[in-house]
């Protein structure tokens, strides 16, 4: 008799290892079931093109060549491991961090053990840190990842929550206070505060200056600053509307 092959069978969402028990979930949405399955990397189309190449711009030649489709979709199910406590704070509206027993260094985002040689991988303690930091450095971002461009221009900052030893990379919402993009600047103190519905995940939080930052920039840099910053939202307001 012919032995039956045994058919491959794709995990289902959330599906959780051997003596795992669930303390508490959001379920995943019904629409995502089967979701990361649907192209695998098959092909589903072609294209045959022309188009021009070249080492330079005055050597140009025109080739031919073949471009496919291949969709390719994934649902990732990761644990956040030894520092998992600090997302489960965020579902509660807490910033939590850790510090040293030993040394007393703070860290946020937290750190599962001590990073000093001294200290020999101590195991760190979990505190809750006020939502107060200040904004060490900072980029005003033109362009991003598809998920982030409707929301361009956006400025992303490390910021040093309750005096840590570690900076943390948060969205600056300038004009949640009152200010412009291009009046930011380093060494601004500044509130953390959360989104309505927290998820879990660092996109929970974000910072607002809790006073006017202290510019260095001259009126003529402003000014330049702020033609930048409006030919990038007029192209996000034409493409997202």
């Amino acid at each position: 008799m012919a032995k039956k092959e045994k058919k491959f069978k794709w995990p289902k969402i959330g599906e959780e290892g051997h003596n795992v028990k669930v303390l508490k979930e959001e379920p995943v949405d019904p629409q995502f079931e089967g979701w990361g399955n649907l192209g695998r990397m098959s092909i589903a189309g072609y294209r045959l093109i022309e188009a021009d190449e070249g080492p330079r711009i005055d050597k140009l030649e025109t080739r031919r060549y073949m471009r496919v489709y291949r969709p390719y979709d994934i649902m990732y199910n990761h644990s956040y491991g030894r520092v998992s406590k600090f997302f489960e704070g965020l579902l509660e509206k807490k910033i939590l961090g850790t510090r040293c027993p030993r040394c007393g260094d703070k860290f946020m985002p937290p750190r599962a053990h001590c990073w000093r040689p001294e200290c020999n991988l101590e195991e760190t303690e979990w505190i809750e840190l006020k939502p107060q930091g200040i904004l060490h450095s900072y980029t005003i971002l033109g362009f991003a990842a598809e998920a982030f461009l409707p929301q361009l221009p956006f400025i992303l900052g490390y910021v040093r929550i309750d005096h840590c030893n570690t900076l943390i990379a948060l969205r600056v919402a300038m004009e949640e206070a009152g200010y412009s993009l291009e009046e930011i600047d380093c060494d601004t103190p500044v509130t953390i505060k959360f989104v309505d519905d927290p998820k879990g995940s660092v996109l929970d939080i974000y910072a607002v200056p809790s006073e006017k930052p202290k510019s260095r920039r001259t009126p003529e840099q402003k000014e330049r600053l702020k033609k930048q910053l409006e030919m990038i939202s007029s192209w996000v307001k034409k493409k997202y509307g």
